[in-house]
Parts: C-alpha cells; structure tokens; sequence
C-alpha cells in the first residue's frame, strides 16, 4: 500500500493539510479505528466505462452531451388531445 494512513480525527483536524498531498498526486487512506474505510485520491480522467462509451459516441456525431444541469431541465410538453404514443409513431417518419 503506497501513501499514507491517517485517522478520522486526524484527518478532520488537518483536512487542509492532508488535501495538498492528494493535490500533490499522494494516496491517502483513512482508517477508523485501524480500519482503513476510504482512501483520498486526486481526481483524474473518469475511469467509468458508461462516461467512456458517452464520450466516444459524442465523437461520432451519435449524440450530444448535455451542458445544462439537471435542474434546468424541462419536460416536453405533450399537446392536448394527441396521444403520446402517436407522437412517438410520427416522429419515427
């Protein structure tokens, strides 16, 4: 285990102390009660295959990825009396 352990209480009252080390590239695992429980760790290139795949869609022009935040979003509204699944049939055309 490369890095450095450190406790809860440690960590809670050095926090800032601790953060330049991860900024720094440092692993640090926190234990409670001896325990190691989480490790900090600087943030990189997201390793989820999910994001991976979105982006490299994103490049083939299949999709766009949002920019907005979730918030923001608003619902399409469905006009009275026209029932979604024709909508679906027809946007299909």
């Amino acid at each position: 285990m490369a890095g450095m352990k450190v406790g809860t209480k440690e960590l809670k009252n050095r926090l800032s102390h601790y953060l330049r080390y991860v900024r720094e590239g440092e692993i640090v695992y926190v234990a409670d009660r001896s325990r190691i429980i989480a490790e900090l760790r600087r943030v990189g290139p997201s390793r989820n295959p999910d994001q991976k795949a979105l982006h490299a869609l994103a490049a083939r022009g299949d999709l766009t990825l949002g920019r907005g935040k979730l918030k923001d979003f608003r619902p399409v509204r469905v006009r009275k009396g026209v029932p979604a699944s024709q909508l679906i049939i027809q946007d299909r055309d």
